[in-house]
């Protein structure tokens, strides 16, 4: 039957076999064994399946020439590598589709040890996410995150962390790019975008320098 359509014209539907929505956020998730180094080769070929399932991946910087982290990372080159080779985790959603998942090339398992079943609920599914957020901080933020990831979760009860990375006025500082790359500097201003103005000194003479970022110098304790 040939039949013909104009824009705008209102019409009806079909149901389809197509999986309709699923929740936003899962009760529960499991863990999926995957082949040594296939973390992203699984997770694509859940996209083309239309899969839910979460690798999560850290991303560091290396030297171009020698493959070693990069102490420049705004000029090395970016890797982004599974924060827990091996490991998918999977929404409980998706445990229906567990025949078709094990089906995957390159696809193991669920995590089990004997009789023990690897669960993970939506707390403990959300500080692993944090951890991973943390992970993929610059340094010389991490360490007050984590103080702040601890209190939120009760792992300390310090009713207060001092930021130690705030990058304040008067704040001393490591030049760790450019012409003055290892000189101690002082912050004197930080402009709405985080970059900022120091003052390099050599002890005698002193000189302002602009337009820094974070990852371009190092904090001195």
């Amino acid at each position: 039957m040939n039949m013909q359509y104009r824009k705008g014209q209102i019409v009806g539907y079909v149901e389809t076999n197509d999986r309709l929505a699923v929740p936003a956020t899962p009760a529960s998730w499991r863990v999926l064994q995957v082949m040594p180094g296939r973390d992203a080769k699984v997770i694509k070929a859940f996209g083309e399946r239309c899969i839910s399932g979460w690798s999560p991946t850290v991303v560091h910087f290396v030297e171009r020439g020698s493959g070693q982290v990069a102490r420049r990372p705004h000029l090395g080159r970016r890797i982004e590598k599974p924060f827990l080779p091996g490991l998918i985790f999977l929404p409980d959603f998706e445990l229906g589709r567990l025949a078709e998942i094990r089906s995957i090339p390159d696809v193991d398992n669920l995590l089990e040890f004997g009789e023990l079943r690897s669960w993970l609920n939506a707390t403990e599914m959300q500080l692993l996410r944090d951890i991973v957020k943390i992970e993929n901080m610059l340094p010389s933020r991490r360490r007050w995150a984590l103080a702040q990831l601890f209190l939120r979760y009760g792992f300390i009860t310090v009713a207060e962390v001092k930021d130690e990375t705030e990058m304040r006025v008067g704040r001393e500082i490591r030049v760790a790019d450019g012409l003055f790359s290892g000189f101690r500097a002082l912050i004197e201003r930080v402009d709405s975008k985080g970059r900022l103005s120091v003052l390099v000194s050599d002890g005698k003479h002193g000189v302002k320098v602009s337009g820094l970022t974070e990852a371009q110098i190092e904090l001195i304790d």
